[in-house]
């Protein structure tokens, strides 16, 4: 393992030096290719992180109507071939960097690069080419090495990686910042060129550094957690034997509930500013403007709807001897259990899609009510709890069929008298 990490860490270190003493780089080169050594770590992570096997530790508040049902899936769709697992709880981790985080780092490093006023030349261009190519070439050869070939995808979760290219960024960025002043002030470019190379290696060599050594903790670390911080991935209990009774919503029932909340979504959320400023473009004949913006309010509702199918439609609840557990079909995957010594409360309820097929949906009040401490740092791995698989959380039943069952079942049908509550609208 050692051997690997220090190949695949010189490789890439070696290659401003190289490119340095042998083939004549200029700084603009130099500061080139450290934008494009962001832009292939960025990348990269992008590849990485629907493998990751680890459970992400506060990266998306699981209340979250749009992408938190999707984080908190448990469960894997393993496909044809050498590919490791992929994990659905990892999709809105995949979104947030497309669609943000890496425009916006990637954004970051040029805008920095642009700031140092490289003068880019046909030779500069071609040289920057073979640098960029070598550098992603070196990051791609790390990443099948440790990553996919080694393991590395079960030490990780999608959080952990997207950590990978921000300190990359941080790092990279100081130099890039540094650069640009000094090439304006009486400094020779023989000393800006020097110093940029023997700073990329001390940062290379301390990447390194934290690569052999588990316990090191810098700052990011402590502020943002690291994969060591990340919980190991544990299924949830399952009672032993066959469940006492079994209930599966209506399909029908759950592909309507979920575009239902798909739209609603869309009109009870700061989207709405979105409809208003297609309505201004359409009504001023800026047909097309307001095309594109009735288009993201589409893929709005529909990753809503989707998030809402995968988390209520495709499971089915199961009924043990005062045990209730949530059980995705698809996934063959159990996704939630509730005793009966946890439960809190209880609340009936009926929607028009419950109303239609004759269903009611149920809240089961579980042991979740406290609201979380909040700590300015992340503490040490061996101070933080593990998976919350058996936590005894709340629950809500999503259109069943017969609830009375469920809940006897699970030993609480007492509360039934306590659970009237007006229909929902």
């Amino acid at each position: 393992m050692l051997r690997s990490v220090a190949f695949t860490s010189l490789l890439q270190g070696l290659v401003v030096p190289v490119g340095v003493l042998l083939l004549d780089w200029p700084i603009a080169v130099v500061l080139g290719v450290f934008v494009l050594e962001i832009v292939a770590v960025v990348c990269w992570a992008v590849v990485k992180i629907p493998f990751a096997a680890k459970r992400p530790r506060n990266m998306i508040d699981g209340d979250d109507r749009l992408l938190g049902p999707l984080q908190t899936k448990r469960g894997s769709v393993t496909f044809p071939g050498p590919l490791p697992p992929v994990y659905p709880r990892n999709v809105p981790t995949l979104l947030l960097t497309v669609c943000f985080l890496a425009p916006l780092e990637v954004g970051a490093a040029f805008l920095v690069f642009a700031f140092t006023d490289p003068t880019v030349t046909t030779p500069v261009v071609k040289q920057l080419v073979l640098g960029g190519a070598v550098v992603f070439l070196a990051e791609g050869i790390e990443t099948a090495r440790e990553y996919f070939a080694r393991g590395g995808y079960r030490d990780h979760s999608p959080r952990s990686v997207v950590l990978v290219p921000f300190k990359r960024l941080f790092g990279v960025g100081a130099l890039l910042f540094v650069a640009g002043p000094l090439q304006g002030a009486a400094v020779s470019g023989e000393v800006v060129l020097g110093l940029l190379v023997v700073g990329k290696l001390l940062y290379d060599l301390r990447r390194f550094q934290v690569a052999r050594d588990p316990d090191a903790r810098g700052v990011f670390y402590r502020l943002y957690g690291s994969a060591e911080t990340e919980p190991e991935s544990v299924p949830v209990e399952v009672p032993p034997g066959d469940p006492v009774v079994c209930d599966r919503p209506p399909q029908t029932a759950a592909l309507l509930d979920a575009l239902g909340r798909g739209v609603t979504y869309t009109l009870t959320s700061s989207v709405l500013i979105v409809y208003v400023a297609a309505a201004f473009f359409l009504a001023f004949g800026a047909t097309a403007v307001g095309l594109v913006f009735l288009g993201v309010v589409a893929v709005v509702a529909g990753v809503r709807a989707v998030s809402r199918y995968l988390r209520y439609g495709t499971v089915e609840y199961r009924g043990y001897d005062g045990t209730l557990v949530v059980y995705d079909w698809v996934l063959d995957e159990p996704q939630a259990r509730l005793e009966r010594s946890a439960v809190t409360g209880l609340e009936v309820t009926t929607d028009a899609v419950d109303r239609v097929f004759d269903t009611r949906t149920v809240r089961l009040g579980g042991m979740d009510d406290d609201a979380p401490t909040f700590r300015l740092t992340v503490p040490d791995p061996e101070e933080l709890e593990g998976d919350d698989a058996d936590a005894n959380e709340s629950l809500s039943l999503v259109h069943v069929r017969d609830h009375r069952q469920l809940v006897d079942a699970l030993g609480v049908s007492w509360r039934l008298d306590e659970s009237v509550a007006p229909p929902s609208r």
